[in-house]
């Protein structure tokens, strides 16, 4: 079993610690997506026509998204995890379902582009150059529709961070989407609905390092439940699973640049 998936890549971390939690052995196979644009590279468009990380590889079965990948390693893990318990299941699938309705692309860039202010420029730049790219293999691709698909989503980032809103309204939004979301959550026990992990702890797990490494995990701490939840995530980052899943909760520059 492979998972391709990037370090920095927010849903290859729901990928890792999916499978590392559900003690999955699998080879992560690093992708370089900011400097080399090896999702873009013919051989892993053959793989994944969305050219998006994570993927999962198992002998002939491709997984390409990360909401599947985190299913079959709470189908692997049976019952370890609680997605088994019929009583809780929807409630675990409600907060699972939440949590990918928050498009994390948009909190990330807008929070880091005002921060630095400069990204405004560089940002829409660097998608500019990805969509020239695209459309010159455009005539020759095996999957048209999805090359055109991915032009059409990057020019939908460049719409979104460049008009409308200022920043600042838009980080807003953001952050009352993450405030709802964090409002549903329970803490039962040692794990978010009891005793056991579940597919909710995975992903909320992620999204709380998230909100580490961009500045705005106040948003859990200053949370009605706050403490109750901020304890939650240190003994989530106290599991080896999360240890080895490299669960970014600041931003690794240099990662980045020595890939390069």
């Amino acid at each position: 079993m492979i998972l391709y998936s990037a370090p920095p890549s927010y849903y290859s971390m729901i990928g890792r610690l999916a499978l590392n939690t559900a003690h999955v052995s699998f080879k992560d196979h690093h992708m370089d997506i900011h400097v080399r644009k090896e999702q873009l590279a013919p051989w892993y468009v053959a793989l994944n026509p969305h050219m998006t990380v994570p993927t999962l590889v198992d002998g002939k079965t491709i997984l390409i998204d990360s909401q599947d990948i985190l299913h079959l390693a709470a189908t692997l893990a049976g019952n370890q995890w609680l997605d088994v318990d019929l009583n809780l299941s929807p409630q675990i699938e409600t907060v699972v379902k939440t949590h990918y309705a928050i498009p994390i692309e948009r909190l990330t860039f807008c929070k880091a582009m005002m921060r630095l202010p400069i990204l405004k420029f560089i940002f829409p730049h660097a998608l500019g150059s990805i969509i020239k790219g695209l459309q010159a293999r455009l005539p020759n691709a095996i999957d048209p529709a999805a090359v055109q698909a991915k032009i059409t989503l990057n020019q939908s980032r460049i719409a979104y961070f460049t008009q409308g809103a200022s920043l600042e309204e838009k980080m807003a939004v953001e952050r009352n989407r993450v405030s709802v979301y964090l409002d549903q959550l329970p803490t039962l026990g040692n794990f978010l609905f009891g005793n056991k992990p579940s597919s909710a702890d995975i992903v909320t797990a992620v999204l709380f390092g998230r909100l580490k490494m961009i500045g705005e995990y106040a948003l859990v701490t200053n949370h009605a439940r706050g403490l109750a939840l901020d304890q939650w995530f240190s003994r989530m980052q106290q599991q080896a699973a999360f240890q080895q899943s490299d669960i970014w909760l600041r931003f690794k520059w240099w990662q980045i640049l020595l890939r390069g």
